[in-house]
């Protein structure tokens, strides 16, 4: 997904976010999404909306289930969804925790397209680049990057390092 996504699709997720446990009727998400979200996402008509929840079970990010008592439609984030959610979150502290979040990384050749996938990641989820495959930033985002890695399979190539302890190299005072 990519990170510059309209402000409609991350008030639905952030207000599904809110409703995990229990989901959300597609009915009353669609009408009163101002009551689960953190305010009125301007200019979302009914068409619009249905669209955003189409794109989002696509790429998933949510999922529609039926409530077999009411046979109403209920929507929940998915694994992928809450992932994208912790990482929003991370990216929108501003406060530092004092710890640096370091990416290491030897990845093969017959792994470029991969190698250049965590690479176009590690620029979205804010990390700078230190020198040739190492990689930080003080953005809390360590777990879903990992979660990441994994996805794409490459636990065997990278390294992902959260320390407090750097010494007294001044170039990632920068970051």
């Amino acid at each position: 997904m990519v990170r510059k996504r309209s402000k409609l699709v991350n008030a639905a997720l952030f207000a599904l976010e809110k409703s995990v446990w229990v989901g959300a009727t597609i009915y009353d998400f669609a009408t009163y999404m101002h009551q689960y979200s953190h305010g009125n996402p301007q200019g979302a008509d009914r068409y619009e909306f249905y669209q955003l929840i189409w794109r989002l079970r696509k790429e998933g990010f949510i999922e529609r289930t039926k409530d077999l008592n009411d046979d109403k439609i209920i929507l929940k984030l998915t694994a992928k969804g809450e992932n994208y959610l912790k990482i929003e979150n991370a990216l929108r502290d501003e406060k530092w925790d004092g710890k640096w979040r370091l990416v290491v990384f030897d990845i093969p050749e017959s792994k470029r397209r991969l190698r250049n996938t965590l690479r176009q990641k590690l620029k979205e989820w804010g990390f700078k680049y230190w020198q040739k495959s190492l990689w930080a930033s003080k953005k809390d985002v360590a777990e879903p990057l990992r979660e990441f890695i994994q996805e794409l399979s490459l636990s065997d190539f990278v390294l992902v390092v959260v320390s407090n302890d750097l010494g007294t190299f001044s170039k990632l005072t920068k970051i």
